[in-house]
């Protein structure tokens, strides 16, 4: 389940993941739950920002920093997202 909220200029994403959903994607079983782990966590990724997002050759002069905490638990893992402004979306259509 995800959920996305705007305040400003900062974006936030809610994330939640159950292990045993009913309908489970394959990739979720080799990359999320490859491991049992208890704890928090946090990391500062840099992502690319939507300004000149269509020249790939400028995309590490645009990088836009984001920040994750979250929880994990052996069955359940929770986190949320934040970052300021708008940063490129890539779109997956089934």
């Amino acid at each position: 389940m995800v959920g996305y909220l705007k305040i400003g200029s900062l974006r936030f994403a809610f994330i939640y993941k159950y292990r045993y959903p009913k309908n489970p994607e394959i990739l979720d079983r080799f990359t999320t739950w490859r491991d049992w782990k208890l704890g928090i966590f946090f990391k500062r990724i840099k992502i690319v920002g939507h300004k000149n997002h269509k020249n790939p050759n400028k995309w590490n002069d645009n990088l836009v920093s984001q920040y994750m905490v979250g929880l994990n638990l052996l069955i359940w893992k929770v986190w949320f997202t934040v970052h300021r402004g708008k940063t490129l979306k890539l779109e997956i259509k089934d």
